[in-house]
């Protein structure tokens, strides 16, 4: 009796441990698929973003080459803050011909002013580029990449990174709002990185030649960063002359 009697305590306990461990089970919920968005999804909702900036910092930097601000002076680097839709603030340094220079620009609009590199006085300008339109989040940078033919991934979009990177074929025509007059029927290859999570373009790059002026390779290279950190922007106090 007594061996009968451990047996049966001995199922007793495993039927009841068997019932509470078949109680704790949970069930394990799916978590639901994250929807891949195509390249034109990245770029429409880039777009989308870059619209809504009220400010940020942006460089452009050329890896080959240069571009002709004014005739003779060729810019090498230039970097500034943007207050869109129109205000510009940069400063840029290059080469009036054998001589390095820097200087300070601002752009209003369609308004350009450059500190003079002799004088250091403000002037008001007229360069064969316009980076205040460039720069319009509206119907600058936020647009090029919607005109793009031969869109794709330059990377795969499912890597574990912070950045999509995408690549395409733009018609230098769409670059006049930049380098003003362009070549006609001329191409440039464009690689772009635009943020993961906010879908900001931070990094923007031209290769090839876009104006007439520009050597076989050019290759631009802009970076934005600062979205939306408070920037003040004044139009300069011009000198009157007699």
């Amino acid at each position: 009796m007594k061996y009968i009697s451990i047996t049966a305590l001995m199922i007793i306990a495993l039927t009841i441990g068997l019932g509470c461990a078949e109680s704790e089970v949970v069930p394990v919920e799916k978590e639901p698929e994250a929807v891949k968005l195509t390249v034109s999804d990245v770029i429409s909702k880039s777009g989308e973003y870059m619209t809504t900036l009220k400010s940020f910092h942006f460089k452009m930097t050329h890896e080959v080459g240069a571009t002709e601000f004014l005739p003779g002076l060729n810019v090498e680097e230039v970097s500034g803050d943007v207050q869109p839709p129109e205000l510009l603030a940069a400063e840029f340094v290059g080469m009036f011909g054998a001589f390095p220079i820097r200087s300070m620009l601002v752009a209003v609009g369609k308004d350009n002013y450059l500190t003079n590199p002799l004088t250091g006085v403000w002037e008001q300008i007229e360069p064969t580029v316009n980076l205040g339109g460039f720069f319009n989040t509206s119907e600058g940078m936020a647009s090029l990449l919607e005109k793009m033919t031969n869109v794709d991934f330059l990377s795969d979009p499912g890597l574990d990174s912070s950045n999509y990177e995408i690549k395409g074929d733009l018609s230098t025509v769409h670059l006049g709002s930049l380098l003003g007059e362009t070549l006609e029927n001329g191409s440039v290859v464009v690689e772009a990185s635009i943020n993961k999570n906010d879908f900001a373009l931070n990094k923007i790059k031209f290769i090839g030649q876009a104006k007439v002026s520009d050597i076989d390779g050019t290759i631009r290279l802009v970076t934005m960063d600062k979205f939306n950190v408070p920037v003040e922007i004044e139009v300069p106090a011009m000198t009157e002359t007699e």
